[in-house]
């Protein structure tokens, strides 16, 4: 899977959040990727070669708990009988791991509990919440959360905008010309703008040999990928990637 490079970075250096809501066509095999990376015990998660790496790509991995992988919608109890489980230290990795595939069936009592514990629990307790529809969410659940899409078609669909972005920057286009596609960014969440603009980089890198005056505007658009990571509305990123184009 061809993860953002920020994303991979921050699984090497063990600085992911402790919840994410996995979204897009891919989230099982995206949500496997970060599990494996909170349960690594080799040099940069995941490494793919500890006893972590291979228990977690093999299902077996004692701290990585998969909740509800039928789809039957976790009742209350068993929420309850999670949120306890939460409490008992990881067998033998640094993170307990609780994926649950199917998040938008919790109904509000259990997803009331489990914001309880995603703001309150221990420090080695992480979630991964996977949904083909998170506004079935609580708001409150979505906010405490990093939202992660996972590359698929948007990937492609991403690929494409940035191409687009890197040629209106190449070809110094103006304020009109650029409008439309500043206008389309709105409808965006912040993963796919996060995207667009790693493959404008990429873009930009390349043309670099023949046009060293791009280096500043690579800078400029380093922070802006940044602030991807927190939750910043797609019509705050708009205008300050407009700002790179003006």
């Amino acid at each position: 899977m061809d993860l953002p490079l920020y994303l991979k970075n921050r699984m090497a250096n063990r600085q992911l959040s402790h919840a994410y809501l996995v979204v897009g066509e891919n989230r099982r095999e995206l949500a496997q990727t970060l599990a494996a990376a909170w349960v690594c015990t080799g040099d940069k998660p995941p490494c793919g070669q500890c006893s972590g790496c291979r228990k977690a790509a093999a299902g077996i991995h004692p701290d990585i708990i998969r909740a509800d992988p039928d789809g039957d919608g976790l009742k209350a109890e068993a929420v309850r009988a999670l949120r306890s489980d939460a409490y008992i230290r990881p067998n033998e990795a640094p993170k307990k791991v609780y994926v649950l595939e199917h998040a938008e069936l919790l109904n509000a009592t259990g997803q009331n509990i489990l914001l309880k514990l995603i703001e309150e629990g221990p420090e080695y307790a992480c979630f991964l919440f996977l949904s083909p529809n998170p506004e079935l969410l609580l708001e409150t659940i979505r906010s405490r959360c990093e939202t992660l899409r996972a590359p698929g078609e948007e990937t492609d669909q991403a690929n494409q905008d940035g191409q687009t972005l890197a040629n209106l920057i190449l070809t110094g286009a103006g304020p009109m010309e650029s409008l439309p596609f500043l206008m389309s960014l709105e409808k965006k969440d912040r993963q796919e703008i996060a995207l667009l603009l790693q493959a404008a980089k990429e873009n930009l890198v390349a043309a670099l040999p023949q046009r060293p005056d791009l280096l500043p505007v690579i800078d400029r658009l380093a922070p802006i990928s940044a602030a991807c990571e927190f939750n910043i509305s797609a019509g705050h990123l708009s205008g300050w990637i407009a700002a790179v184009l003006s």
